[in-house]
């Protein structure tokens, strides 16, 4: 990981989002109405927006960070409590509003965010890039270990055709989901450990 950027990582995460908004419109086209289908696809399209904020010009990914804390963050729980109210059912990284894994991954983003925002420098970004990283460890492994069985069950014959979508593409997609979490965290840390008072973005 070492000739690994933030820059590259921020790629990653941003492609990574694009793929995760793809499948959410993909799975859930026909099931509810367009203003939910549409208003459930800007958190993740504003996340892809700051990371690739970051890959492309570091000093503006400050004004998406603003944006991603109130269209990606703020609306989220809005939506997760539309759908608690109407019990629409569909997967989000944070889960639903009972899951309190979920919620401490969005109080440690909102931080993350709040302080990337006032002072990409700040040293404080590194120790909460940790910490968002082991929250996302476990659902990091689950996905993995959904992709990996996935991948014997296609080798083996075990996945009918039909299956083929939710079997395969769907843990593929969210194992690529929670490795570029995961890795953009683990280079702001990195850096950060490395250069205390400074964060590198590129």
């Amino acid at each position: 990981m070492r000739l690994i950027t933030i820059g590259q990582a921020a790629l990653f995460a941003a492609i990574a989002m694009v793929l995760l908004t793809a499948f959410y419109l993909i799975d859930n086209a026909g099931n509810f109405e367009t203003s939910i289908l549409i208003l459930g696809a800007i958190p993740s399209l504003v996340w892809a927006g700051f990371f690739f904020s970051v890959y492309r010009e570091p000093s503006s990914a400050r004004a998406a960070a603003w944006a991603t804390l109130v269209f990606a963050i703020l609306l989220e729980v809005v939506l997760a409590y539309v759908r608690g109210g109407r019990s629409i059912a569909y997967w989000t990284p944070f889960g639903s509003l009972s899951d309190l894994s979920g919620w401490l991954l969005r109080i440690g983003w909102m931080i993350f965010l709040i302080l990337f925002a006032l002072a990409p420098n700040h040293a404080r970004i590194g120790q909460i890039a940790l910490l968002l990283a082991i929250l996302s460890a476990p659902s990091a492994l689950t996905a993995a270990f959904n992709f990996f069985n996935s991948g014997i069950g296609i080798l083996f014959g075990d996945i009918p055709p039909q299956a083929f979508w939710r079997a395969a593409i769907t843990p593929a997609i969210r194992a690529a989901y929670w490795s570029s979490q995961i890795l953009f965290l683990w280079i702001v840390w990195r850096n950060s450990a490395s250069q205390p008072r400074t964060v590198t973005v590129r």
